[in-house]
């Protein structure tokens, strides 16, 4: 995802987790993994942050995910109607950098700034950036199934994005685990859907994509995965007997208006007067 959405701090929440733990920790990208992600699409590190900074998100994490993310309008199901009645299979939490800043000065959004740099090629002064966190529950966490980051951004303007995904807990195919298609992110964003065919629910996917050819990156926590806004991923469910907790950093430069030669996609706009009709809005 690209843009954010609108949503407002709850001026009630006191959760203070003070300042993130000091590290020098550094990491960069090597010559192969460069060539390999503008070959491929994504790339992958076992490595982003600290262990100690790990357990420094996990409570703001939980804290978010425990009050429904202290934000207006931030928090809902991915899979499910926004603000609908039942359990939570993909909540995810938008923007939390915006209730605490203090997560943009962290270990891992300092490396991931220094290897989008690599990866885009640009001043990291002209590099942008914010986050969401997306939580898959033990045992019935849901799928997120294959899309393009880019197909929920606005048709009439081209962008340079990509995303940076960091895993708090262990991540294996069986807790839900990031998967790409190699190569996806050369050709157009494809044709998508929302889950259940229902703009009231969040999540896209694209219905014309396989599993053939995909590639389950596992990653301890603390790894992360990096991939272009065209290439396609996606998470199967968690089916294992612990949580997945992942943060999700987005790097981009502003985008500029194209020509107008890029298709229409219904899907977004009808997403928007979804998004726009949710009763934490209206009410």
């Amino acid at each position: 995802m690209f843009q954010i959405l609108s949503v407002s701090v709850s001026a009630d929440d006191d959760f203070d987790p003070g300042l993130p733990p000091e590290s020098d920790f550094t990491v960069l990208l090597t010559d192969e993994q460069v060539e390999g992600f503008h070959r491929d699409g994504f790339t992958s590190i076992p490595r982003i942050t600290t262990d100690e900074e790990i357990e420094w998100l996990k409570p703001i994490y939980d804290h978010l995910f425990d009050t429904k993310g202290s934000f207006k309008g931030g928090y809902f199901d991915l899979a499910r109607k926004y603000d609908e009645e039942g359990e939570d299979l993909v909540p995810q939490v938008l923007a939390p950098d915006t209730r605490w800043p203090q997560l943009r000065e962290t270990t891992a959004v300092r490396n991931a700034r220094a290897i989008a740099q690599q990866l885009m090629d640009l001043p990291r002064d002209a590099i942008k950036q914010w986050s969401h966190m997306i939580l898959k529950p033990a045992r019935i966490g849901g799928e997120l199934p294959w899309h393009q980051d880019e197909a929920y951004w606005d048709p009439d303007f081209r962008y340079r994005a990509l995303g940076v995904w960091v895993p708090l807990d262990v991540a294996t195919v069986e807790s839900g685990c990031m998967h790409f298609k190699p190569g996806s992110h050369t050709g157009a964003v494809l044709e998508h859907k929302h889950v259940n065919d229902d703009p009231e629910v969040h999540g896209l996917v694209a219905p014309s994509a396989t599993n053939d050819g995909e590639v389950a990156i596992e990653l301890q926590p603390g790894g992360a995965t990096f991939h272009h806004c065209r290439t396609l991923h996606r998470t199967p469910p968690n089916v294992s007997d612990h949580v997945r907790r992942a943060w999700a950093n987005e790097f981009q430069i502003e985008p500029v208006k194209n020509d107008g030669s890029e298709p229409d996609r219904p899907w977004v706009r009808d997403g928007h007067v979804a998004w726009a009709k949710r009763s934490v809005f209206t009410n």
